[in-house]
């Protein structure tokens, strides 16, 4: 039955006998596939309306109507004088509407649309005293669509109004419910107990609907400021099946809470009161306005839950027999305590296997809204949900709309094995403390192009260093390491390589390069293993103006961009074939470096064209495209002072390496490069050695290495930087003595909600890429384009645009600054719900890219396409620009 879809189960609990026409036999139970008795069903949808009827009704709504098993008979009461509903299912809903056109009663209050719950557009807001949203939300493909739908559906509620979310399914017993239903199967208790926990982890793990835990309510309540009120309370009833084990509903009320319940007198269950005896002679003797019975030990999970915990206790049976009860049935409780004339609250309790049963005296508590019934413990809203598999979405790290392309790292773009998500860098790294948790923006703002939000920089959800407002330095890359070479030409570049020789002999190889018609919109393949020979060839493709493509020849290329030129050494020379058209250089390394035979700088007379600002300076090929990477990395390097750096890579260098060395040559550093007697994999002898050189910078590395080495530091109070990331989105991460590591200035990392706003200490957000660290995009591919770059929410330097790299990964900012990223989507990616709806941006640079249609639209920033679905959005983006900026690659393919 959980595993059914939306209109399976909901018509399967409407064909209850005396519900309508016949149908179905009804739900069939995940333990034996036996029908569930109708008894049980209707106990279940009596205890819906019962608890519905608690709240005002004079109008309401109700999300996902079904077959109408709930408004053949609200509709009915006398308090509702309009009823409205929505369906998704044109069939379902037509013929609902034949059956209340035939209702004289329902014909006069009914109004029907077909419509999905996320659309509210056109329903009168402020209107209704309840919203009905009724075993629907498991249906729901994410947390992030949840809170779409709430946040849609609280404006329309009249003041003091309530949202009722029924049939949720609890997150925090998924485990123990999958126990029950694989020990039910024949002789499972018998079999493998290992492969069993294996089982049953699979099946949480493939779970095809939306779990939440009860205390994601509280948490959603913190963000939405109409929330004032949360009432979470599992059903009553006499039947123990799987809908009142692992069921439960939950009330956000606009209206001011008439109790709040959260610190209300306690009781323990096992110390004064041990039976409902007891319980009735605590009520008698005391007659407390309110009485929490706490820790009750929930008798409908408690068989399940013993097993649960037996397959980790290889002495004890894992059958299902029926356990010595520890408590009476709650409902056994709750009767007890009305006959005395009190209401009975049944909630979760401070244990997934307890419940508090909450007790209020009618006469000493007043008639109204309750808050804290629940006693909620205070999480993160991301940490109670999980993220539902489907036939076309699986969950986990790869979930993503069917809509779009993949969300996968680009295998090869970082041949050091950079592209792992655990290497930003791999290892927890704290930034400095994060300022407390900043008031929410409101929910769900949609700001239209003629009305941006404005520009703000919060201090949550933002992971940055010092200066990451400062702009770049003027000058290309080629001019900024003239002005080093002017500033200390006598300068140690490389070992045996002063600046000035590196100069003259980069100077020398341009000329080459220039003669074989490489420049501007053109691009260089260099594999070159050597740090010296790369070095010279890379400054030298710099100043031709063409763009550098770093590659190492044991992978394949065929997707590469075409070269002009090809920079090989002789292992290189025999590993890659011929390119038509492209002239082939070959170091050779037994003739040693040329004599630089004078001073020719490359003046723009040299070069093919004048070089554009929108050049870029590396390209890396990759499986989403290749990626254009500008030189506003090796830029803000030059604002930095120079810091030694060590050259660990090992065989030919890739993007990151390259942009690591031109960094460290604009500023003026000294590259190290180890002899072959330092032992690599064994950090505490890479940090002695990087300590008598006084390096700081690390260039290449294993990744396990790079952790270690950077724990080794901060531990030792070393100095220590070391970069990673994508070719996409590339970060620069600084342990300063005495500090904790945090990104090196210009760089920076957003963690942001579903809405594009950053999470608060603790949250799980999904991680974007910005400041210097920030590629071009993907050459000649508009499209993927726009789909992974995105505009900066909090703008650029000097007041401009920003556009920000969207990983497709989690990580979360704990509240003592820790970042830690995370394998796959955030449970609330926008991007990564099938139901999320999109616009399309531009800026004045002629910049396009995709944006969640709920999210505020950043400062100078327009739609050129309104709300529209995941694949209209993308059809857009790859329709051509009348008048956008050409990118100047058109040469490199």
């Amino acid at each position: 039955m959980f595993d059914s879809g939306l209109n399976e189960q909901r018509d399967a609990l409407a064909t209850v006998p005396g519900d309508g026409p016949a149908g179905p036999t009804g739900p069939v139970s995940s333990y034996d596939a036996l029908p569930i008795p109708p008894a049980h069903l209707r106990e279940w949808r009596d205890t819906t309306l019962g608890r519905i009827r608690e709240l005002p009704r004079r109008r309401v709504l109700e999300i996902g109507a079904g077959t109408g098993k709930l408004l053949a008979r609200l509709a009915r009461d006398a308090e509702v004088r309009e009823y409205w509903a929505t369906g998704s299912c044109t069939a379902a809903v037509a013929a609902l509407t034949a059956r209340v056109e035939a209702d004289p009663v329902l014909r006069e209050k009914v109004r029907l649309e077909c419509r999905g719950a996320e659309d509210t557009h056109g329903l009168p807001a402020g209107h209704f005293d309840t919203i009905v949203v009724d075993s629907v939300v498991p249906s729901f493909p994410g947390l992030a669509h949840l809170r779409t739908v709430v946040e849609r559906l609280l404006p329309l509620l009249a003041p003091g109004g309530s949202l009722f979310l029924g049939g949720l399914r609890t997150l925090d017993l998924a485990h123990c419910f999958r126990t029950g239903t694989a020990l039910a199967r024949p002789g499972a208790a018998r079999g493998d107990r290992e492969a069993l926990r294996r089982r049953i982890d699979r099946e949480v793990a493939e779970e095809r609907e939306l779990l939440l835990s009860p205390a994601l309510f509280d948490a959603l309540a913190r963000d939405l400021p109409a929330v004032r009120a949360v009432d979470v309370r599992v059903r009553r009833g006499v039947q123990h099946n799987e809908l009142t084990r692992y069921r439960y509903d939950a009330v956000l009320s606009t209206a001011e809470p008439a109790a709040d319940l959260t610190a209300a007198p306690r009781a323990r269950w096992g110390e004064e009161i041990t039976a409902a005896a007891a319980l009735a002679d605590h009520l008698r003797a005391r007659r407390p306005a309110v009485l929490r019975l706490a820790a009750v030990p929930n008798r409908r999970v408690h068989d399940e839950y013993a097993a649960m915990q037996s397959l980790f206790d290889p002495l004890e049976s894992i059958d299902l027999a029926p356990q010595d009860a520890p408590a009476p049935a709650p409902e056994v409780l709750c009767r007890a305590a009305e006959r005395l004339g009190y209401r009975a609250l049944p909630t979760w309790g401070e244990r997934p296997d307890l419940l508090d049963i909450v007790l209020l005296d009618p006469g000493q508590v007043p008639a109204g809204p309750l808050t804290g019934v629940y006693a909620a413990p205070v999480v993160e809203a991301a940490d109670c949900a999980n993220t539902p598999a489907t036939d076309h979405r699986p969950a986990g790290p790869d979930a993503r709309p069917d809509a779009g392309p993949p969300v996968r790292l680009p295998k090869g773009v970082i041949p050091s094995a950079r592209t792992a998500p655990g290497t930003l860098p791999p290892y927890t790294v704290r930034a400095a403390a994060p300022a407390p948790h900043a008031p929410s923006a409101p929910s769900a703002p949609t700001v239209t192009a003629g009305r941006p939000a404005p520009r703000a920089r919060p201090a949550t959800g933002i992971w940055a260093g010092a200066d990451t407002d400062a702009p770049p330095s003027g000058g290309n890359v080629a001019s900024l390491f003239a002005a080093q070479v002017a500033r200390a030409p006598g300068a140690l570049a490389l070992p045996g390589l002063d600046y000035a020789e590196l100069d003259a002999r980069s100077d020398l190889l341009a000329h080459a390069l220039l003669e074989h018609r490489a420049g501007p919109g053109t691009c260089v393949l260099t594999a070159l293993s050597s740090p010296a020979g790369f070095a010279v060839a890379a400054l030298a493709v710099v100043k031709t103006g063409a763009a550098l493509l770093p590659v190492d020849p044991a992978l394949d290329l065929a997707d590469a961009p075409h070269p002009a030129v090809l920079l090989l050494d002789e292992t290189a020379d025999l590993l890659l074939p011929a390119v038509p058209g492209a002239a082939r250089l070959v170091r050779e390394e037994a003739a040693g470096p040329l004599p630089p035979a004078g001073h020719w700088p490359v003046t723009d007379a040299d070069r093919l064209r004048p070089p554009c600002p929108g050049d870029p300076l590396l390209l890396v090929p990759g499986e989403d495209g290749t990626v254009a990477v500008g030189g506003e990395a090796v830029a803000a390097a030059a604002q930095a002072a120079p810091a030694d750096t060590a050259w660990l890579v090992r065989g030919y260098p890739d993007g990151d390496a390259a942009i690591g060395l031109l960094s460290a040559l604009v500023c003026g550093a000294r590259v190290h490069v180890p002899d072959g007697s330092l032992t690599r994999d064994v950090p505490h002898e890479v940090l002695g050695w990087l300590r008598r050189r006084g390096a700081r910078m690390v260039l290449g590395g294993a990744d396990d290495v790079l952790g270690a080495l950077l724990a080794l530091a901060r531990a030792e109070g070393a100095g220590l930087s070391v970069s990673g990331g994508w070719a996409e989105g590339r970060l620069v991460v600084e342990q300063l003595p005495g500090s904790p590591p945090r990104p090196a200035p210009g760089y920076r990392a957003y963690l942001l909600d579903a809405l594009l706003r950053p999470v608060g200490p603790g949250g799980t957000g999904s991680l974007y890429i910005a400041g210097a660290g920030v590629a071009q995009g993907y050459a000649e591919k508009p499209g993927a384009d726009g789909e992974r770059f995105l505009p900066d929410p909090f703008g650029g330097p000097g007041g401009g645009t920003a556009r920000m790299w969207r990983t497709g990964r989690a990580a979360r900012l704990d509240a003592d600054g820790s970042l830690r990223v995370l394998d796959g989507p955030a449970h609330d990616d926008p991007f990564t719900d099938e139901h999320a709806t999109f616009v399309v941006l531009a800026d004045a640079t002629g910049h396009r890219a995709l944006w969640p249609a709920t999210a505020a639209i950043p400062e100078g920033w327009h739609e050129t396409h309104g709300e529209d679905a995941y694949a209209p959005c993308l059809g857009h983006l790859h329709s051509p620009l009348d008048d956008g900026p050409g990118d100047g690659l058109g040469g490199l393919f």
